[in-house]
């Protein structure tokens, strides 16, 4: 091999060694759903923008044209897939899961169908993707005294045991379909350094952009402990130990003052020692047992829905008006066989008043997103994963997942974004405090009681002795102002008997200075830092070569642009899991 062909060879290795780096998905500038509203990704599928809710294991789910029959629907804000123009059947002859969409809701009136096509994803295309298509106008979300359209479709970040689905053909001798997963499609095609992802989907009130990565994660994203998992987190693994209520900071809204436990199974003797719940980025609520939420609702002022089994607060009560503010929170506790020591992971109640819209209200309706159904699935869904980050690697001999509490929106705003290699089965979590995270943005309840004289011990208040010495020490620095002016002015007049020039200064190298005149700054409204920007650049920095595993830091110049062409097939570098339905 002469000279030239092995520098050659040597810089196209250095180069495909140098873009393999996670991929970043972008964010829609838009919000869906009448039960959020929530942040979704931006797809380009068949030449149209598609927004999905991030979060859900093997297929992508989609809304079809067809659902909303000869004109638009709910679900054309967020973009429908118009089959008769792009992809195809496939010949697969096993259909979906129409239940697997939104587990823990009551979905039915219709079906599913199984379909390939490309997806491109920040400009980079995954071919022959994994679809269950939604296109039947019947099919709907059935709530207790109602139902409802569906207004988008899922995103898939991948499943356990390999990157690819595999199905039975429907045509005799054809042999396996072979469907794409986006986070699996990536790492095997080398764009990305593993069949892995980083999720926080954020929030919009208050604003906290989302994050996805695929082949890594956002480690700001990553502020506590995580719980590591097996299966996939659509599966009941992950035990939920109990539910209670954290008060943070400040003087309490309700009438504990630290933490209220037991919540999860108080008056319900039916319910088991190790309580499944089920993670889904395609559900909205908090789907739980009707004695839980209610035990929950209990210390809120909120009235039950029968028509939705979703409960509405109260909002012209003076409780309503000082939780929601309040540095509070629903807090989970988890464990998990990775994780005997419950984790927590604690949901503010800021997050908790989300909104209801048309077509589930007439008029815009505050709610708290406890769900009752009585299918026997306890899901948490969006409203949780408002305040918890999701990740996974799905190699096959690793296979594990993990859940942490997600920060709050004074993150930094550059985002610290780590590989996950092919063989690591832990997170790293990132420098801020979740309380820090949150500084600024809840306020602290009044911390007094009617009586201005007293103050409470969990409160920020001044008691009157205190209001007393700052009185005392306003009058001191008072006087001193006033000796440091009459001082200058002396000064200044012996200056002048000196010949001096009228204003100028003596070089204070030499002499005494002059005492310098405090100008106190005036009293101004406190403001919270800066929140995630969620117009930032989405660009981000490949690492060097000798960077497998290591962090990209600073900021994130614009990225090697990435055509949705693809390279060569690579021998994969796990066992596919064979998908096969009968």
């Amino acid at each position: 091999m002469s000279l030239a062909l092995s520098l050659t060879v040597s810089t196209f290795i250095l180069a495909a060694l140098a873009d393999t780096s996670p991929k970043e998905v972008l964010w829609s500038n838009k919000t869906f759903g009448p039960d959020g509203p929530w942040r979704a990704v931006k797809t380009n599928i068949g030449g149209k923008e598609i927004s999905l809710f991030p979060g859900t294991n093997w297929e992508t789910w989609l809304i079809e044209d067809d659902y909303c029959g000869d004109g638009t629907c709910y679900a054309s804000e967020a973009g429908t897939h118009n089959r008769n123009t792009s992809g195809k059947t496939g010949n697969i002859s096993f259909s979906s899961d129409f239940a697997y969409f939104q587990l823990g809701m009551n979905v039915g009136g219709g079906d599913s169908m199984r379909y390939v096509d490309d997806i491109e994803i920040n400009g980079v295309t995954v071919t022959n993707a994994s679809l269950a298509l939604i296109k039947s106008p019947t099919s709907k979300v059935r709530y207790p005294g109602m139902t409802a359209p569906f207004f988008a479709g899922c995103l898939s970040v991948g499943s356990r045991g390999g990157a690819y689905q595999y199905f039975s053909s429907s045509i005799k001798g054809d042999g396996q379909v072979k469907t794409s997963m986006p986070p699996g499609f990536l790492w095997d095609q080398g764009y990305t350094p593993s069949n892995s992802f980083g999720l926080h989907i954020g929030s919009v009130e208050p604003d906290l952009a989302g994050s996805l990565w695929y082949g890594g994660y956002d480690r700001n994203r990553v502020v506590g402990d995580a719980i590591t998992n097996e299966r996939d987190f659509k599966d009941a693994v992950t035990t939920l130990q109990d539910i209670g209520i954290d008060v943070i900071n400040g003087k309490s809204p309700f009438d504990f003052n630290s933490t209220k436990p037991g919540l999860l199974a108080q008056g319900n003797s039916s319910m088991p020692n190790e309580f499944k719940v089920m993670i889904d980025g395609c559900s909205p609520y908090l789907t739980l047992p009707k004695t839980t939420c209610d035990n929950i609702a209990s210390y809120l002022p909120v009235t039950f829905n029968q028509t939705l089994g979703l409960y509405l607060w109260n909002t012209s009560s003076e409780k309503y008006k000082k939780i929601i503010p309040s540095a509070t929170a629903l807090s989970f506790s988890f464990t998990s066989s990775g994780n005997s020591n419950p984790i927590k992971i604690r949901v503010p109640f800021m997050h908790l008043n989300l909104t209801l819209t048309a077509p589930l209200v007439d008029t815009p309706t505050q709610y708290f997103p406890c769900h009752v159904n009585e299918g026997g699935e306890y899901v948490l869904g969006r409203a949780f994963l408002q305040d918890a980050f999701l990740g996974g690697n799905w190699d096959s001999d690793v296979n594990k997942w993990w859940l942490a509490q997600a920060p709050g929106p004074n993150i930094p705003y550059t985002p610290n974004v780590l590989q996950i290699a092919t063989t690591d089965t832990t997170i790293r979590k990132g420098d801020t405090s979740w309380e820090d995270s949150w500084k600024g943005v809840w306020t602290e309840a009044d911390t007094t009681n009617g009586d201005s004289t007293t103050s409470d011990d969990n409160g920020g208040g001044l008691s009157t002795g205190a209001k007393a010495g700052i009185g005392a020490g306003v009058g001191v620095v008072g006087c001193l102002l006033l000796l440091g002016a009459v001082y200058f002015w002396k000064r200044r007049q012996e200056s002048q008997n000196q010949g001096q020039d009228e204003g100028q200064i003596e070089d204070q190298s030499n002499s005494q200075p002059y005492p310098q005149y405090y100008d106190p700054p005036k009293i101004q409204e406190l403001q919270s830092p800066p929140l995630y920007d969620s117009n930032m650049s989405s660009s981000w920095q490949s690492p060097s070569p000798s960077q497998a595993t290591s962090e990209l830091l600073g900021s994130r110049p614009a990225p090697p642009e990435l055509t949705g062409s693809e390279p060569p097939p690579s021998e994969l570098h796990t066992s596919e899991r064979i998908h096969e339905m009968a």
